[in-house]
């Protein structure tokens, strides 16, 4: 399909549908094929506002609804897409403390994650049946169960009340009630695959099945796991990273999908200003269905050559070159709120055009995973984070029609285009975007740039990286006061001011001061950052 022409007409989707087939798991999976009697409700999907509640952390910026998406929908064409029967990741397995419970958010429902005593992570809804307290701020007892912290209730990993504490001394009562289904928690299904933890957002016996049957995820990086052929000559050159983003989903996939912002949005970080010489992105002919999309992509600058990039239904983005690639999952949280994860990964049988002591350079910032994470990955989102939580309620106030909200004449935008169709043709009622559900207010923007509540607390490298400054900055502080101390001890016995054991009390007191003064500001890094494109040059 020519890109102007989808451009100009924006033309139905092609008629050819790629889908991506089930694999089975090399391994066993990571959660319990054991039936729960309780288990089985239906899955009901519910919309929250406010931010997406990080795990291990509560959320920080709270406040009433001020935006409604509007209450009609695309016209479907098609399928469309089974959003709660996909795998998604919740979490970075290694950031996860297995001695406590932490909360998130999937496709707008509340979930409580644990570590059980067999070793195998949990996730129930974040709602106790007794009171609807957050299961999340609860404790871990000895045989694995999860208790609520507001009357002691314990649920084991299949969602069933284990014990009431108040029916303690009445056996049949606390049978009773602990056979009631009305004591459930819904349950889902987890697993660990190449360092992420998935959950299936469905508490269906039907999931439990499926789970059991230990297929990969659909969007699962295969060359990632050990003993598949795809996993040949590829290395994983960054750790994952993960953040937190008050954007909705499908804004997020859009600005994904975008490669020409690049070189705008993220100047002197990915790109330059003046490298744009007329990007083009062309959707691949027949690989528009409901599996996804792929588009070809040419940036005009002989340093990258034109390569493909993909989307993969769910929320798999895929940039690849022939010796490096992005690689994005987009994971719709709640409502106004969306998760990224990003690694790099690494052909190491092609051969690199870019310089060896450059190479050496990022791999040395790439194997210090916090310094990579406040030099490349928060300055790279913190370019156009805030301009797409404003794009996105000027969108929202247009009835969220892309069509007649934005121009784009550029060939550069035939990716954003397909992306858009994807959604209105395929995506049908994307969870946390359903048509009327209400949007949080608009943030400022220092809020949408906070680096700690959306990243750092539950970043294990950033979260270390910034005690260890915090714990230098104090020494720094306390050699200094040690050094001007010692200085006005000498004056007091009258030593000579310009001897050269003064001068160098001095000079330690200097340095000292110096030295918490850049500390500090490595420690605003993993805080906050203030992003100000017009001092960019």
């Amino acid at each position: 399909m020519a890109l102007q022409a989808s451009l100009r007409r924006q033309a139905p989707a092609c008629q050819g549908r790629s889908r991506a087939l089930p694999t089975r798991l090399p391994f066993k999976p990571a959660f319990s094929t054991q039936p729960c009697a309780k288990a089985g409700q239906p899955l009901a999907r519910e919309s929250w506002a406010g931010p997406a509640v990080r795990t291990g952390a509560s959320a920080t910026f709270t406040a009433a609804p001020a935006v409604t998406a509007p209450a009609h929908e695309a016209e479907p064409t098609g399928e469309s897409f089974p959003w709660l029967s996909q795998w998604y990741p919740a979490a970075i397995v290694a950031d996860l403390d297995p001695r406590r419970p932490h909360a998130t958010h999937l496709l707008g429902i509340p979930m409580a994650l644990w570590r059980d005593s067999k070793g195998a992570w949990r996730a129930v809804e974040d709602r106790c049946p007794h009171r609807l307290a957050p299961l999340s701020e609860g404790r871990l007892e000895s045989d694995g169960t999860l208790q609520c912290a507001y009357h002691g209730w314990q649920f084991n990993g299949r969602g069933a009340c284990t014990h009431i504490p108040q029916l303690r001394g009445d056996d049949k009562a606390q049978q009773v009630a602990c056979a009631s289904r009305r004591s459930c928690v819904r349950a889902f299904p987890v697993q660990e695959v190449h360092g992420l933890l998935w959950v299936l957002p469905d508490s269906s016996e039907q999931a439990w099945e499926k789970a059991a049957s230990a297929t990969l995820p659909s969007v699962a990086m295969r060359e990632l796991l050990p003993g598949q052929p795809e996993a040949e000559g590829i290395k994983q050159t960054t750790q994952w990273f993960v953040r937190d983003l008050p954007v909705r989903f499908d804004t997020l996939c859009e600005n994904v999908a975008d490669p020409s912002h690049v070189s705008f949005a993220h100047h002197g970080v990915q790109g330059k200003r003046q490298n744009e010489n007329g990007t083009t992105t062309r959707l691949v002919p027949g690989s528009l269905g409901l599996a996804g999309f792929q588009f070809e992509l040419d940036a005009k600058n002989p340093r990258f050559p034109p390569g493909q990039a993909s989307f993969q239904a769910p929320n798999f983005f895929r940039y690849g070159t022939p010796f490096r690639s992005l690689n994005v999952y987009a994971v719709p949280t709640r409502p106004g709120w969306s998760r990224l994860y990003a690694t790099f990964t690494a052909d190491t049988r092609a051969k690199s055009p870019v310089p060896p002591l450059v190479n050496a350079i990022f791999g040395f910032v790439e194997s210090q995973s916090w310094l990579e994470h406040i030099a490349q990955r928060h300055a790279v989102l913190d370019g156009d984070t805030y301009m797409l939580h404003v794009q996105e309620r000027l969108l929202l106030n247009r009835d969220n029609d892309w069509r007649t909200g934005y121009y784009m004449p550029a060939p550069a935008d035939g990716s954003v285009v397909a992306m858009r169709r994807w959604f209105d043709e395929f995506g049908g009622a994307v969870p946390t975007c359903e048509p009327g559900t209400p949007m949080p207010p608009q943030m400022t923007k220092r809020e949408v740039q906070d680096r700690y509540h959306t990243h750092t607390v539950n970043c294990r490298h950033c979260k270390k990286a910034m005690r260890n400054t915090e714990i230098a900055m104090a020494a720094a502080a306390v050699a200094g006061v040690v050094a001007a101390v010692w200085l006005v001890a000498r004056a007091l016995v009258g030593a000579p001011l310009l001897a050269p054991a003064t001068a160098l009390g001095a000079a330690a007191v200097v340095a000292c001061g110096l030295l918490v003064r850049a500390l500090a500001g490595l420690r605003e890094q993993f805080v906050y950052v203030d992003y100000v494109h017009a001092d960019k040059h």
